[in-house]
């Protein structure tokens, strides 16, 4: 999942550059930023008030999962103190619902925590849609060939000089 998260943000980048053109810097080099989008996301009003309602989304979801475990452990529990007196073929369906039913709840759980990676990258897919507009401007503004997005692993290493994150997140507010 995280992997498909930083090929997408690499095709932004690439569509930033083809939107900023290949300007070169004063010095002759071409002159590449870098913005962190993870960074955005957790400092401004916006990026803050999202991921508050995607916590709040995550704990209602993990209630309901932790109430559902609960109900299955008790249930399991039950089986074990009627085991004895319950015949072999009456047991045997009742633990097989039991699998059946922990096998569900186990598949619930992923589905959450796709659903919940999948919300997370919408998050950060909707501060780059907000911020880039303002990322472009930067880039003309100060001459950049090339912005990317560093949390991604997008930009192994960089300078902190062509990091232009703060003036991104001051410009959103």
């Amino acid at each position: 999942m995280h992997r498909s998260i930083a090929i997408g943000f690499l095709g932004i980048s690439l569509i930033i550059v083809g939107a900023v053109g290949a300007d070169a810097s004063p010095d002759g080099g071409t002159k590449v930023g870098y913005v962190d989008l993870q960074k955005t996301l957790h400092e401004t009003q916006s990026g803050q008030q999202a991921r508050q309602n995607l916590e709040r989304e995550k704990r209602q979801k993990q209630q309901d999962l932790d109430q559902r475990q609960q109900r299955l452990q008790q249930r399991a529990g039950e089986l074990d103190k009627q085991r004895s007196v319950l015949e072999a073929d009456v047991l045997r369906q009742r633990e097989q619902a039991l699998q059946e039913e922990y096998v569900e709840l186990q598949e619930t759980y992923m589905q959450l925590q796709q659903t919940l990676a999948q919300r997370e990258a919408e998050l950060v897919n909707e501060i780059f849609t907000e911020a880039s507009p303002i990322i472009r401007g930067i880039a003309q503004r100060d001459g950049y060939a090339m912005i990317l997005e560093k949390s991604q692993s997008a930009v192994l290493w960089a300078n902190d000089a062509v990091d232009i994150t703060d003036e991104v997140n001051s410009r959103l507010e």
